[in-house]
Parts: C-alpha cells; sequence; structure tokens
C-alpha cells in the first residue's frame, strides 16, 4: 500500500502482481488501472483534471446515477426538487455532486481501501444525512467495489462507478461485446426512460460477442451476476455485479482531452429515473436500512 499526496487531496496505490490501482479522495476516484502494466482506464494528469471535468471519469456516482426525470420525485407523499443540470432533469446526483467531493480514506488491509462520504440532509434536493461508502480491493486480476449507505431519513439511493475503459486502440467502437441482458430500457429523446423494456434484438443483441459498431447510451436490464464482458486486441474483462442493470455509454460526446469513443463506461447500476416509474425495481432507501451493492472487473488475456 503506497499513500501519498495528489494535490491537496491524497492517493492509494494498491494491488497485485498484475492489477494496480490508484485510488484519490477526490470523488474516490480511480486515478489508475493497470493490468500487466498497461493502462486499462481513462485518466487525468491532474486534480485539476478530474475538478473542471465534465464526463465523471472514474468516480464514484451519487446520490443518484444516470437521470431521474424533470429533476424531481414524490416520496412518502412529499415532492422533492432536484437542481436540473441536464436540461429539465438531473443527471448522476446533480451539480458539484459526489464525483467533485473529497472522501475520507480508511486502509482495510495492504489491498483495500474504504472510502466514504457524509451527504447531508437536502443535498441537491435529497433527503436526510446519508453515510456513503465505496470500498475497493483487489485480489490477483480482480477490481472489487463493494458499495454501501445508510441515511437517517427515507431517500433515494443509486450510487455507481463511472469508470471509463480502453483496452488498448483509439476507437472502442472497435470493441467485441457481451451483455447477457433481459432488455433494455428505451428511452424519450432527453435519454429518460419511457417506461417501456424493450427485448434485447438487433442492435441492442449482445447475447454473443460481437463488435460495438456505433454508439450506445443505454441501459440494459440483467438476468444475473453477469454484467458484461468486452475483448479488444487480446485483453478481456468480464464485469459482474449485484446490480439489476448496467449502463452502456460509448463516450460519443468525451470532452477534452479525450477524444470521442477514447473510452467505454460501464456502469452498473440501478435503474435510471425509477423514483418516477413504479414499475421498475424500488431505489427507495428507508431510514437506518443499510444499502449493499457489489461489482467486480477481472481481467484477462
Amino acid at each position: 500500500m503506497i499513500r501519498e499526496s495528489y494535490g491537496d487531496y491524497e492517493k492509494y496505490t494498491f494491488g497485485s502482481d498484475v492489477l494496480r490501482v490508484s485510488v484519490i479522495t477526490l470523488g474516490a476516484t480511480v486515478e489508475s488501472l493497470k493490468f500487466h502494466g498497461r493502462e486499462m482506464v481513462l485518466r487525468y494528469e491532474d486534480a485539476e483534471g478530474y475538478l473542471s471535468g465534465s464526463s465523471y471519469i472514474c468516480a464514484v456516482i451519487g446520490r443518484y446515477a444516470n437521470r431521474i426525470g424533470k429533476a424531481r420525485f414524490t416520496l412518502g407523499g412529499r415532492e422533492y426538487i432536484l437542481p436540473a443540470n441536464e436540461g429539465a432533469d438531473l443527471l448522476h446526483g446533480g451539480p458539484h455532486s459526489y464525483d467533485k467531493r473529497a472522501w475520507r480514506a480508511e486502509v482495510l488491509s495492504e489491498s483495500a481501501v474504504r472510502f466514504t462520504l457524509t451527504s447531508p440532509d437536502g443535498d441537491n434536493g435529497f433527503p436526510g444525512t446519508l453515510e456513503a461508502s465505496v470500498t475497493y480491493s483487489v485480489t490477483g486480476s480482480t477490481l472489487r467495489l463493494e458499495f454501501g449507505g445508510v441515511c437517517d431519513a427515507d431517500t433515494v439511493y443509486a450510487p455507481t462507478s463511472h469508470m471509463y475503459f480502453n483496452l488498448g486502440g483509439k476507437n472502442v467502437l472497435d470493441y467485441s461485446m457481451l451483455i447477457p441482458a433481459s432488455g433494455w430500457l428505451e428511452v424519450g429523446g432527453n435519454l429518460i426512460p419511457t417506461g417501456r423494456i424493450m427485448p434485447p434484438e438487433g442492435d441492442f443483441d449482445f447475447s454473443a460477442m460481437r463488435r460495438i459498431g456505433h454508439d450506445y447510451d443505454h441501459c440494459f436490464t440483467l438476468n444475473g451476476e453477469h454484467t458484461c464482458s468486452i475483448e479488444y486486441g487480446g485483453t478481456r474483462l468480464d464485469v459482474y455485479s449485484d446490480f439489476p442493470a448496467v449502463q452502456i455509454y460509448t463516450a460519443s460526446s468525451m470532452s477534452a482531452p479525450h477524444g470521442a469513443h477514447s473510452g467505454l463506461a460501464i456502469e452498473p447500476e440501478e435503474y435510471p429515473d425509477s423514483p418516477n416509474k413504479p414499475q421498475f425495481p424500488s431505489t427507495v432507501l428507508r431510514a437506518g436500512e443499510h444499502y449493499h451493492r457489489w461489482a467486480e472487473y477481472r481481467f484477462s488475456e
């Protein structure tokens, strides 16, 4: 375990002889992830890049990943108005959200660090004081993330990791991908789910490994823990999780210094806009209940 300063933040580097990860307290962000010495994720050169960037590169997202339509929801008979930051909607928790915050770090072992953040009542409009956490650990060629949370009032909670993977090559549309999906969420022009779950057919059928080919910014619903697999240039990444869905984003509008299609975001997640879609799995976290989800990123060649 190596601990060092990273501007006004801290960086923790740990892992195995084949997989090394560096995580910074700014956004509990994966600053580097190297498999056999080769960088597997997009990154910035310094803290200012993460602070000024708008693509959530490799950060933890909260209080609610993906989108909440019209930046509002009703819970317990009360309507909560949130600060819209993507047109009329809320994206990834709102402005200056968890990716821009300083998290606290606790070293658990030579291969594991837990990061925690206190999100106060009313933070970006969400109810209750939430204690959020994410634990990073490495075993062999696997990076594991465990998401936690407990709130002192009923709230909604749906975190994720926004890692952008680049296994090599300049265009992730050339990667091969497999998603054992049960369906995908139809969206409107503002990328808010309509509520309909569509069958995984045609361009949305990744039941067998095939070239990605064109742009996606879509949520796939899952059958089990196998979430997604990608391959390129002899390197393979298999993602497993207990989240019910995964968002796939091909970085079509990635901001500088990274270009379009320079990374593939694989975001294990709860369903977007669930607070406004009673037919979707609930994302309500009751007061005093403990949230727990996990995701594993398994590399091979």
